[in-house]
């Protein structure tokens, strides 16, 4: 996948920022295609500077591309098969009722997959896009240094597939832990709910 993104912005010319910001397109409709790695790809074309400037740009667009779209057209179909009281409900168990949450989320996981979840949420879009954007921005300017300072060297590239699957593996236990912190935060919550509710009755 790397090859090719990079041979198609080799020869795009003076159109390669523009490409570029369309491959942050891409990932919002493609999910899979991960950021950090169109970032770096600019990053060794582009330079360090042009590939965090278009990239704000590019994650920006993207990332209202995905929140509209899930928002728009994923949570109808959600609410429909689950039902709106219920989907609420799992949104408050789960505690991803907050754009400090999302952000939190955004920032350990960075996966467009993560965008698009957020959008099937009750929350406003632009506290989500902004959340989006401040917790990936780290991401998009240290892949963008790694890919200028290391990618256009063949010779790195166990470097770069070790890295790669050491962030994979850390992803996956990130969101576990994630998660268990999110459900015994939100159950530490109804219990305090619970337990003031008993008080008025008590009084």
């Amino acid at each position: 996948m790397f090859e090719t993104l990079s041979t198609y912005l080799n020869q795009a010319g003076p159109f390669a920022p523009t490409l570029y910001i369309g491959f942050f397109l891409a990932t919002a409709l493609l999910p899979f295609i991960p950021t950090p790695l169109i970032s770096a790809l600019g990053g060794s074309l582009l330079g360090f500077g042009p590939a965090v400037g278009y990239g704000v740009l590019g994650l920006g667009l993207g990332a209202a591309l995905a929140l509209t779209l899930s928002r728009h057209l994923g949570r109808p179909v959600i609410i429909r098969l689950f039902g709106a009281k219920t989907w609420r409900d799992w949104e408050q168990l789960l505690g991803i009722r907050s754009p400090i949450t999302w952000g939190l989320i955004f920032f350990l996981l960075n996966i467009d997959f993560a965008v698009v979840a957020a959008g099937l949420s009750g929350l406003p879009l632009w506290q989500l896009w902004i959340s989006a954007m401040i917790a990936r921005l780290p991401w998009l300017v240290a892949s963008a240094w790694f890919g200028e300072s290391f990618l256009k060297s063949d010779s790195f590239l166990p470097i770069i597939l070790l890295v790669l699957g050491f962030s994979l593996v850390l992803m996956q236990l990130l969101r576990r832990s994630l998660r268990k912190f999110l459900v015994s935060r939100q159950a530490k919550k109804d219990d305090d709910g619970k337990t003031k509710v008993q008080k008025q009755y008590d009084l």
